[in-house]
């Protein structure tokens, strides 16, 4: 009669306990190395306020009204002034919010860590020009320029 051994699998204590502190030693060595996300979300903000810029210009085109334009601690929006009658008022408050595509309003938050260099409020004419232009707004080491004629470029 022959006496079946039982096999063991699995671990033992020692073992996971072992491998747990390895994890923990290269986690402590390699996660300092990876780059902070501030400038991606720096870079990923320049490029949203580009564009949306950019469709800022394209409405004051299309709708002939002009489109005002800020960007400050707290985000950026886009408004235009309220309708009179048919077409836009030319004078008055910027009440109107100016929609994205899918009907959304034009505007967002600053993302966290993210800090502008300065304030600003333009104005993208009927024509699609700044009077106020060249407008630079500085986002990290990142520039969105608004030239005279509402040309946006991000560098």
């Amino acid at each position: 009669m022959r006496v079946r051994r039982k096999s063991s699998s699995g671990f033992t204590l020692i073992e996971l306990i072992a491998s747990i502190t390895i994890i923990a030693i290269l986690a402590a060595v390699a996660l300092p190395r990876v780059p902070a996300a501030i400038p991606f979300a720096e870079r990923g903000y320049a490029d949203g306020i580009a564009a949306s810029l950019r469709q800022s210009r394209a409405v004051a085109l299309a709708s002939g009204c002009a489109v005002q334009f800020t960007v400050d601690a707290a985000g950026y929006r886009a408004f235009q002034h309220a309708a009179a009658g048919t077409h836009c008022a030319l004078a008055g408050a910027w009440s109107t919010p100016v929609r994205r595509g899918n009907g959304q309003n034009l505007d967002e938050l600053n993302p966290a860590g993210v800090v502008l260099g300065a304030n600003r409020q333009f104005v993208f004419a009927a024509d699609g020009s700044v009077a106020a232009g060249p407008v630079t707004i500085a986002i990290g080491p990142h520039v969105v320029t608004v030239d005279a004629t509402g040309i946006v470029q991000v560098s």
